[in-house]
């Protein structure tokens, strides 16, 4: 995602396809060296301040001529602008004589391509690409290029597709343009929170050849499902200085589960996970730990939970929220036997999803066909009762499958690869639809 000038998210292609538009001409990839690395950052710095290309509201060329960055202008749905991060970053390589073997229109794609070629930096260094996310390890969200790395340790970087207007994916994509961000020396590596960015690092990728590791250095090597165990799934999260504090569910056994995350560990410090069901008692896990605080449950599966952790001198807490369906306790031996990815079918991922009483909403995403999918899966079997699930592409005709069903509701499916969607559920009286958004 990019910021917006109204300081609406708009996602930055994370999910996108590439279309098979014709790309503008690209210098021949050759193996990466110093002068061809150099030489990218210096083409990204030439850049800032151009927008998208000729398509824009304020049109421009690239810094060598060109009218777009790779599909910048003519590769989003139906043709028009799209979002560009990716592309921006794409055409600095290519452009540089940098393999981009593997690289699309998706943030996520940069990512990808370290973890293939093993290129994850633990510094930065002038022509890597940062690739960020909206949440601590989530899902890639936009790419930037270095252009430079200052003596005092903070990074120059320059982010395509940025500080456009929020709207349709067009809109954003032709009042944004190339823009100069710089990350603080303490913010500059995987895992820290970049303010100027409104962003996580979640990797610094270098072009092939360029050396590094697989996975990024310097991360938390544990997940919040890992410290919980299995039959968890995370419902929440908040993040603190230097933390992230998960709040789980395991839809079978009626736990909550609560832990606390070190954004980037490196020595054991004081830490904490609290975990409090309404009227119960409270359970906290307050000692010095290096990598995670808890794991701390309880049984709540119809009751408000105040949950909360710290990190050093950093804490929060929440007030007494998921509050669950109030109709009885799970029962383990009627849960339910399908999946959201069994349900919308092979080649899709969850992306997305929200707990209502008695079930979960789940948006799912095929990469390779550009289609959306919503099913809503009962997590209380309580036999044939009314269900529903929507899903509705910005600007189009709402899709909704509304009946009465034991298991699921779904799937419902709509092509939507750079279109912002809303989507939503039902189960018995319990219902929920979202904002639009997952806009890549």
């Amino acid at each position: 995602m990019r910021r917006t000038t109204f300081s609406v998210w708009a996602v930055a292609a994370a999910a996108a396809v590439a279309f098979l538009t014709v790309a503008p001409a690209q210098a021949a990839p050759r193996p990466a060296t110093a002068a061809t690395t150099s030489g990218a950052a210096a083409l990204a710095a030439a850049n800032i301040g151009k927008s998208a290309g000729t398509c824009a509201d304020h049109p421009t060329t690239n810094s060598l001529g060109g009218s777009q960055y790779e599909h910048s202008c003519a590769g989003g749905y139906s043709g028009g602008p799209e979002y560009w991060c990716a592309d921006f970053a794409k055409w600095v390589w290519g452009n540089s004589g940098l393999s981009t073997a593997g690289l699309t229109a998706a943030a996520q794609s940069f990512y990808t391509y370290g973890q293939s070629n093993g290129t994850f930096h633990t510094t930065a260094q002038p022509g890597d690409a940062v690739v960020y996310s909206s949440s601590p390890g989530g899902y890639a969200d936009h790419v930037a290029i270095v252009t430079a790395v200052n003596s005092d340790g903070s990074v120059v970087t320059a982010n395509g597709d940025w500080g456009g207007e929020s709207g349709t994916m067009a809109h954003f994509a032709v009042t944004s343009s190339v823009v100069k961000v710089t990350i603080p020396a303490a913010s500059a590596h995987t895992g820290a929170f970049v303010s100027a960015a409104d962003y996580y690092i979640t990797g610094i990728v270098g072009a092939s050849g360029s050396g590094g590791t697989t996975p990024p250095s310097g991360g938390n090597p544990y997940s919040p499902v890992q410290v919980c165990g299995s039959g968890y799934g995370v419902v929440d999260s908040h993040h603190i200085t230097g933390a992230t504090i998960y709040l789980l569910y395991d839809d079978d056994s009626g736990n909550n589960c609560v832990v606390t995350l070190a954004d980037s560990p490196s020595a054991t410090v004081s830490m904490n996970a609290t975990l409090q069901a309404q009227g119960g008692t409270l359970k906290d896990d307050p000692h010095a730990y290096q990598y995670y605080a808890g794991p701390v449950t309880t049984y709540a599966p119809n009751t408000c939970v105040r949950w909360g952790g710290a990190y050093q001198s950093a804490s929060w807490t929440s007030d007494y929220e998921h509050c669950g369906s109030g109709g009885g306790s799970p029962a383990p031996h009627t849960s339910n036997p399908y999946s959201a990815t069994q349900v919308c079918g092979s080649g899709y991922g969850v992306v997305d999803h929200h707990a209502l009483a008695g079930a979960t909403v789940y948006l799912a995403y095929n990469a390779a066909t550009g289609d959306n999918c919503v099913v809503t899966l009962a997590t209380d079997i309580d036999g044939v009762v009314p269900m529903n699930a929507s899903l509705q592409v910005q600007g189009g005709t709402l899709h909704s499958d509304n009946h009465s069903y034991t298991y699921y509701a779904g799937p419902v499916t709509a092509y939507a690869p750079h279109t912002c969607v809303q989507w939503g559920g039902k189960y018995k009286t319990s219902s929920w639809t979202s904002g639009y958004g997952h806009c890549g």
